[in-house]
């Protein structure tokens, strides 16, 4: 009988889930409402519908659903998927058992961090496939890693590695949600961006970003940054650097093959890809970037989910 795999990506509004097969054949994908707000029981429940549907999906097509992989922020123990700590955006999410949410359905349930899946689901499908050392990054609403040595992903002693978001840009800057001060986070993650080019906006007063009314946001900057408006490309060229410069720190520490950069950010096009790639060639040292490729994640806002899908695939470059 055929076999699919499925993957569940929590968010903080949304859970994206689908099917993949085990060659990496997408076959069917979804959103739910994760309902963070009103609570962790109806959070449980939501994903308990979701894992449903996912068999009901299985089924429809006449296949069984081998096992569930789940990406959640945090950080959390692999394969169990215990809880352990930093999920600002869901309160009361730290202890929770992931696995024993599904305890009651009959195949494995594992569970990693969400910037995890979303390299593995590059390295072993995307931008990554063929490689064995590289480097994943998030940059969205938050800023996340995820590193591979010889094929298989560093969790670190405690699965807390991988924190790109929280390596200090500026030597007592500006505070995190963390507490602590002057994280990258705070500096190139999409709310700086919007904060950035705000504040440029008034120093280009035919800007397009100076008219916008309300407050803007990264699309805006974005579109505008692609038309060439001023304030929009200095503040997207300065976003740009200091992504390329904290990559670059990353690359002479792990001698990457590859670097991809993934998260809606990434989105924006090769033009901002290409940005952060030249400021990453620049900084780092010419030895650790005589091979290193750094590209734009291949499946976008799908990676989270088809990553926690290649958790439970027997080929998968895991420990």
């Amino acid at each position: 009988m055929t076999k699919y795999y499925g993957g569940i990506d929590l968010g903080g509004t949304f859970i994206k889930a689908g099917l993949l097969s085990e060659n990496g054949d997408i076959i069917h994908n979804f959103a739910f409402p994760s309902r963070v707000e009103q609570g962790i029981p109806a959070l449980k429940e939501s994903l308990r519908v979701v894992a449903r549907k996912l068999v009901e999906e299985s089924e429809l097509r006449g296949a069984a659903l081998a096992g569930i992989g789940v990406g959640s922020p945090g950080t959390i123990i692999f394969p169990d998927g215990i809880v352990t700590g930093a999920t600002p955006n869901i309160p009361g999410w730290v202890g929770t058992n992931i696995s024993g949410i599904f305890s009651d359905f009959p195949f494995p349930v594992v569970a990693d961090n969400d910037a995890n899946c979303m390299g593995l689901a590059e390295a072993t499908f995307g931008a990554g496939k063929g490689t064995k050392n590289g480097f994943y990054l998030t940059l969205g609403t938050g800023v996340g890693g995820a590193m591979f040595v010889n094929g298989a992903i560093v969790r670190g002693a405690s699965f807390c590695a991988g924190e790109f978001g929280h390596m200090v840009l500026v030597y007592n800057g500006d505070t995190c949600k963390t507490g602590r001060k002057g994280c990258l986070e705070q500096y190139v993650a999409a709310g700086a961006l919007c904060r950035s080019a705000m504040q440029l906006a008034g120093k280009y007063p035919d800007s397009a970003l100076s008219s916008q009314p309300g407050e803007l946001d990264v699309v805006d900057i974005f579109d505008a940054f692609k038309r060439g408006d001023q304030a929009a490309v200095e503040a997207v060229s300065a976003n740009a650097d200091m992504v390329g410069v904290a990559i670059g720190s990353v690359v002479n520490l792990l001698n990457p093959e590859i670097v991809v950069i993934g998260g809606g950010m990434s989105q924006a096009g090769e033009k901002y890809i290409g940005l952060i790639r030249k400021s990453v060639f620049s900084f780092a040292f010419e030895s650790t970037t005589s091979i290193l490729k750094v590209e734009a994640a291949k499946f976008g806002n799908d990676a989270g989910w088809i990553g926690a899908a290649c958790l439970n695939i027997g080929s998968r470059p895991l420990p």
